[in-house]
């Protein structure tokens, strides 16, 4: 018995290493059927060793003291139940003949139960310092992957190999349940603004600030170069071949957020004087000009470059090419779209309809204010809450008030969501929740030790990715945010707990 605990800490590392290279697919088609199946598009492959870690950290759980961010966070799942109990204490049936108000709720539940337990097994894993350089090796070891499966995909949208998509399909039917299509990448993913969201969410909160700061987890380095710098650029090379409008905005927050706040600025003469010969010459009259104009060149550059690059890939892809279409087309646009307009240009790119779901559900809280209409209700109340507009204009929301169709919807928008299906004690609990997670990020970055600052870095700009991205999605079983949390929570609990040496340099 004791030689076979010797071997658990050995087990869970492994098991944990799994975890986390496991992050990059999220709808495996060989789910197992008791977990779902492939009846949900939400299929993490990481739930199987998430399940296995649950379980040998469960003997010990019992043991341990949660941290207080699970306070808030326990509240919202007790608000949540309770909205979603009331339509079957009224009495209320469903409207709809292709789902009810029990399989709603049974399924969004088991979502937001989901959510929890990745929450939950990223924070109580790592247990000191060293288990979180383990993770952050192997959460980029899981970027590593899905970026090199990227980059192949990469190679069937420049055609640069005849045949390379038929090939790439077949081996991505083994890894999702979709195979994308061959102007776009996915990666690992279902579709290729999932991918987006894994890169500009999960992954560049973490990378980043180990660029700004100069810190690198892994022993090797060479000079200024680390693989952190390496994997920054290769992802957000892989990123622009997504041609995710969402992916872009949150990408783009994030780096200019890091930029802006999280960068450790060194003197003047220290940069000037770490060149010499003809180089330094370059370097100190770089320098020279003031720095307004240096990052105004270097920003206009920067677009410049990206602008142009979405712009060869996106020419032929009508998804994003509309974004500038109706400005350059506008006169053969006339007829159908009216005077040109920023609300003409939004109902152009496809985001009229999700203004409209976004007003529904404020609607639907005015309406119930303090529980909401239950998790999952929201379609059932779509119709009655919609606001008056010209259905006409938008054919999607024409499909999902006429018979015959698929009448299913969501709010297209999670504080959107919130508010209408868990209402105004739901939402509250949860935004306690982000505002204690904000609170350790700051308490982390405002330390005189690089290691805190990385993660208070890392907690700050992973809350504001998934704030700007919440305008996207409304799923709570989407991994990402709850893995950033869980992470934040763990790191916050860990330097809290431990004293960690003062590091007057860069690893």
């Amino acid at each position: 018995m004791s030689r076979i605990k010797s071997y658990l800490p050995v087990v869970r590392k492994v098991i944990w290493a799994g975890f986390l290279i496991s992050l990059p697919v999220t709808s495996f088609p060989y789910f197992p059927s008791f977990l779902g199946g492939s009846k949900v598009q939400v299929l993490p492959l990481l739930v199987i060793p998430m399940l296995v870690l649950l379980l040998l950290e469960l003997p010990r759980l019992w043991k341990r003291k949660l941290p207080r961010n699970f306070l808030p966070l326990i509240l919202f799942l007790i608000f949540a139940l309770v909205s979603s109990s009331i339509p079957f204490v009224l009495g209320r049936a469903s409207h709809l003949s292709e789902v009810t108000y029990f399989s709603r709720v049974f399924r969004t539940v088991f979502t937001l139960a989901l959510g929890f337990a990745i929450y939950l097994t990223v924070s109580i894993t790592p247990l000191d310092r060293e288990d979180l350089n383990f993770t952050l090796k192997w959460l980029y070891a899981g970027l590593a992957i899905a970026s090199f499966w990227g980059t192949l995909q990469i190679i069937f949208v420049l055609e640069l190999i005849p045949g390379w998509y038929v090939f790439m399909s077949k081996m991505q039917h083994y890894i999702a349940m979709t195979i994308g299509t061959p102007n776009r990448i996915m990666g690992l993913t279902l579709e290729p603004s999932w991918f987006a969201d894994q890169l500009s969410a999960l992954w560049l909160p973490w990378v980043l600030p180990a660029v700004l700061l100069n810190r690198t987890v892994y022993k090797k380095r060479w000079g200024w170069f680390t693989i952190e710098i390496f994997l920054l650029v290769w992802m957000l090379f892989v990123l622009l071949f997504t041609l995710s409008r969402a992916g872009f905005l949150v990408s783009a927050v994030v780096l200019g957020a890091g930029f802006m706040f999280f960068r450790i600025k060194k003197s003047m003469d220290h940069r000037k004087n770490k060149f010499e010969g003809a180089w330094g010459k370059i370097v100190q009259y770089y320098y020279g000009i003031p720095e307004f104009i240096r990052v105004s060149v270097l920003t206009l550059l920067l677009l410049g470059g990206i602008s142009a690059t979405i712009y060869y890939i996106g020419k032929d892809n009508n998804y994003i090419n509309r974004m500038w279409q109706y400005w350059i087309l506008h006169d053969s646009l006339t007829d159908t779209m009216g005077s040109r307009s920023f609300s003409g240009f939004f109902r152009y790119i496809g985001f009229g309809p999700r203004f409209v779901y976004w007003e529904t559900a404020f609607r639907q809280f005015q309406a119930h204010p303090l529980f909401g209409v239950g998790l999952g209700n929201y379609t059932f109340h779509f119709q009655e809450s919609l606001p008056a507009i010209q259905v006409g204009y938008m054919p999607e929301i024409l499909t999902r008030i006429v018979p015959d169709h698929i009448r299913v919807i969501t709010a297209k928008n999670y504080f959107g969501r919130l508010l209408a299906e868990t209402g105004l004690l739901g939402t509250g609990a949860y935004v306690t929740f982000l505002i204690t997670l904000a609170s350790g990020g700051f308490y982390l970055w405002l330390s005189d030790d690089l290691e805190k600052k990385f993660w208070g870095a890392g907690s700050i700009l992973g809350l504001i990715a998934f704030i700007v991205d919440s305008f996207s999605y409304d799923s709570l079983a989407i991994p990402n945010p709850w893995v950033v949390f869980g992470l934040i929570t763990c790191a916050v609990s860990v330097y809290s707990n431990q004293k960690s040496p003062k590091e007057g340099s860069p690893e």
